[in-house]
């Protein structure tokens, strides 16, 4: 396996490869709010500038006591970071992990994460046949052998939804052998009804569990890196102490409040995702060749291999047309036919749609 940083979001790589200025670029390729970020956080930022004149509070205690009220959990039970990627490499450490099961195609960095401390990863495949669900039996089977299992649920790419009844059957299992369980949370406020499948609120009384939250994709806002993690006491010690001081910036401490106390920017958030994907998904199923799949968070799998063009055609002649999507050849299993496609603005959508019909049809051929 590769030791690769693979991700979307990179406008400006995109701009000098297709000779576009940012600004003419729609990207498709990261899972972000499509509302970007609350502007009562951009407000806070503009009127707290002074404050990075000053170190940030290490223990981000304003943040960290907003972001329990909003997961119903207690704070003692949260550890923030600059990102969750950062703090998925931090467990890792702390954990000392030897070999990881992670079921595959997922986010990269888990595996990434455990190679580059010298650890084993044995990946668990999720099969396009059976609809990329999670390899319950399997899982169980393997868990002797590991010491950390991944989840990520929603999953991403695929957007598949795991339902509670099951993360916590594979929770109690993994329990019995000593296995530490990592439940990925990143898209979880992007689920109708999430509270009927986060664990979160579980994290600090199952003694194997951690659940990874991030803020920057709900509440728009990844240029500032803002994620945390749930879990027992005794692990968000050994991670406080072994994390690098000041991690999370002011300025992230401060949107992260702000974002938190606007509740109609998250409900606009909800309700136009779910109107847009519903439509993206529609538009997306009309087009000849293309196979989109049920998503449960903000971004939709299309499988291509019916159009005439491989994953990576379509991703170059969309790029040139100033559309950025994510070509998902570096996920396991999906090399050559999938895309995956951020859900937007109608506008947005609009342009995606137009450019990729015509390059299906033949117009741009």
């Amino acid at each position: 396996m590769p030791l690769e940083h693979t991700h979307g979001g990179n406008l400006n790589k995109a701009a000098r490869k297709y000779g576009l200025p940012v600004k003419d670029i729609t990207d498709f390729s990261a899972n972000i709010n499509p509302l970007g970020p609350s502007r009562k956080a951009l407000s806070a930022i503009s009127k707290n500038l002074d404050l990075i004149s000053a170190y940030p509070d290490p223990d981000c205690t304003e943040l960290k006591s907003e972001l329990a009220k909003y997961l119903g959990i207690k704070e003692e039970r949260l550890l923030m970071g600059n990102g969750a990627a950062e703090l998925v490499y931090l467990l890792v450490r702390v954990l000392r992990c030897r070999r990881a099961l992670i079921p595959v195609p997922t986010f990269c960095e888990y595996a990434l994460a455990v190679l580059c401390q010298g650890g084993e990863v044995l990946e668990l495949p999720m099969p396009e046949e059976n609809g990329f669900r999670l390899p319950v039996d399997e899982i169980i089977a393997s868990l002797p052998d590991a010491d950390l299992l991944f989840l990520c649920n929603p999953n991403n790419p695929t957007g598949r939804l795991t339902g509670r009844k099951t993360i916590l059957t594979i929770l109690e299992k993994a329990c019995l052998h000593g296995v530490m369980v990592l439940i990925d949370e990143a898209f979880m406020d992007f689920v109708p009804r999430r509270e009927l499948f986060s664990v979160i609120k579980m994290a600090g009384q199952q003694p194997n569990l951690a659940v990874l939250y991030s803020m920057t994709k709900f509440f728009g806002i990844p240029g500032l890196r803002l994620g945390a993690i749930a879990g027992p006491g005794e692990l968000l010690s050994r991670m406080s102490a072994a994390r690098d001081p000041w991690n999370v910036n002011v300025l992230a401490q401060v949107a992260g409040v702000a974002g938190l106390m606007d509740y109609q920017h998250m409900r606009d958030t909800c309700r136009i995702v779910n109107c847009e994907k519903k439509f993206l998904f529609g538009q997306l199923a009309s087009l000849p060749g293309v196979q989109p799949l049920p998503a449960a968070a903000n971004f939709i799998l299309a499988d291509v291999a019916g159009s005439g063009f491989t994953s990576f055609e379509l991703t170059e002649l969309l790029g040139r047309q100033g559309v950025l999507v994510r070509e998902c050849s570096d996920f396991n299993g999906l090399a050559g036919r999938f895309l995956r496609l951020a859900v937007k603005t109608r506008p947005e959508n609009e342009k995606l749609l137009l450019a990729l019909k015509a390059i299906v049809q033949g117009e741009n051929k």
